[in-house]
């Protein structure tokens, strides 16, 4: 009251910066509360763009994973001659001279040792060991896997295995065979193990070169395995009484 009777323009300016300060202390008392439910209502909004993110990100792996499993089931009527066993595939190794992949399907599912792995894009590998309800399978990049296979054009045969790198070796190979970079390789009707014309890789690589009588050739594998996640094990038994003629002719020939 004493500073609005004031007639000097000392005291009137001293009034109005009073009355301002006065103004300004009403606003940042009014803003304090609405800045609080800004706050409250940003972190609201924040959670739900998380579910919703998560949502997405579900729907996505939902739609990845129908496009997979279309291209298996497409797969499957293709080869309809064969019984399969549908799993997922739960671990994996990859850095090892020994690769091997875990399949959440086992005995109770009728899988057993040395049945074929493969998924809708080639071989994936073969059962090494099994459980009550998961199996082991041994890779195409495994130092002990073989597999007797062929060329798709000229049906040229060798054997099949790996040797470190992200390749396979195709060996056993005269180096005045047909084989060309490009072309497909399969399995072939000489194996024990695999039912024969499924397909293993591409040839990348022929290298005339090196000593001896065979070509080095390096094949790259149809399988992408570091996105592997479902296959089939195929029911399929090899000819094991062929088997068991050709390993005791082998040992016959040892022996003499």
């Amino acid at each position: 009251m004493l500073l609005f009777s004031g007639n000097s323009s000392k005291s009137y300016l001293v009034a109005r910066i009073a009355v301002e300060l006065i103004g300004f202390a009403k606003h940042i008392t009014g803003f304090l509360p609405n800045f609080y439910d800004l706050k409250a209502e940003n972190k609201e909004l924040r959670k739900t763009n998380v579910l919703l993110l998560s949502e997405l990100n579900q729907l996505r792996e939902e739609k990845l994973e129908n496009i997979r499993l279309r291209k298996l089931l497409g797969f499957k009527e293709k080869q309809n001659n064969y019984e399969f066993i549908p799993a997922d595939v739960v671990g994996k190794t990859l850095v090892s001279p020994y690769n091997y992949i875990v399949l959440n399907a086992g005995e109770n599912d009728g899988v057993e040792v040395n049945m074929p792995v493969v998924c809708e894009l080639g071989v994936v590998g073969k059962i090494m060991k099994t459980g009550k309800n998961y199996s082991l399978a041994m890779i195409l990049f495994h130092k002990d896997f073989r597999a007797s296979v062929k060329i798709q054009r000229s049906r040229v045969d060798g054997i099949l295995g790996w040797e470190g790198g992200d390749f396979l070796s195709l060996m056993n190979v005269s180096k005045t065979m047909d084989v060309e970079v490009g072309d497909v390789v399969i399995t072939s009707e000489y194996s024990t193990i695999f039912p024969s014309g499924f397909e293993i890789g591409v040839v990348a690589e022929i290298d005339n070169s090196v000593p001896g009588l065979f070509k080095a050739i390096k094949v790259k594998p149809s399988v992408d395995f570091t996105k592997l996640e479902e296959v089939f094990i195929i029911k399929y038994k090899g000819d094991f009484e062929r088997e068991e003629i050709e390993q005791a002719s082998l040992e016959n020939k040892n022996l003499k």
